[in-house]
């Protein structure tokens, strides 16, 4: 059962206001979307879904964001199958990550080719957008920052809610960690650093479904797989 649904109505002014209504608490929220980091050595990969409340913050002058669901796992198969059940469960706006990982690209495209065999093409595949600074070798630190410039006492705009992974994680983080590791050693903080990253772009569609796919398209599956 989908716990999001999409509203249109127009104002008494002519306008026309899109949004989403979250059916559990009735919050409306402006936009949705989902950062996937992929496992890395030891660690298990992380999946996210944030949303962005619609109307803004008066004192903060910025819109609260939700960590609406999270999933933890090793193992990409069940990863990616997460992925499009929250997809489905939430209408997904966009899914942000590190799309250059040839081997797990390898893994998503053949979930959507299965994906389009069992359902005729009918349902949207998974397709990930390059986070903002994901190549960046210091993108830890600003997605470190980014995150917990939002959860600062008196200054809160992200909320994690109390059964999430993430508060622990991010407490545990050394400034020397921060600042000399990669931020894919750790895929809690970069799944949560891509989705919000992505979310503070300007409120514009970035590339359309089409231009997704195309990218997706011409990226090669790994050689021999």
């Amino acid at each position: 059962m989908n716990r999001i649904e999409r509203k249109k109505y127009e104002t008494p002014l002519g306008t026309h206001k899109s949004y989403y209504l979250d059916l559990s608490n009735n919050k409306e929220y402006r936009r949705i979307s989902g950062g996937i980091a992929w496992p890395y050595s030891q660690e298990s990969g992380f999946v996210c879904v944030i949303s962005e409340d619609y109307n803004k913050d008066a004192r903060l002058n910025k819109h609260h964001c939700r960590l609406l669901d999270e999933y933890v796992n090793f193992d990409v198969e069940r990863l990616i199958k997460r992925m499009y059940d929250f997809q489905n469960k939430y209408l997904i706006d966009m899914w942000y990550g590190d799309p250059d990982n040839e081997l797990m690209g390898y893994f998503l495209d053949r979930f959507n080719q299965s994906l389009l065999k069992k359902k005729r093409g009918k349902h949207k595949g998974l397709f990930i957008a390059e986070a903002p600074f994901a190549d960046d070798p210091h993108s830890f630190k600003m997605y470190a920052h980014a995150i917990k410039s939002r959860i600062m006492r008196g200054k809160k705009s992200l909320h994690l809610g109390e059964e999430s992974v993430l508060p622990g994680i991010l407490s545990s983080l050394s400034p020397d960690t921060i600042e000399n590791d990669k931020v894919q050693k750790y895929p809690a903080i970069a799944g949560l650093g891509f989705a919000l990253a992505g979310m503070e772009e300007s409120w514009v569609d970035v590339s359309s479904e089409n231009e997704l796919i195309e990218q997706h398209i011409a990226r090669r599956t790994v050689a021999g797989l």
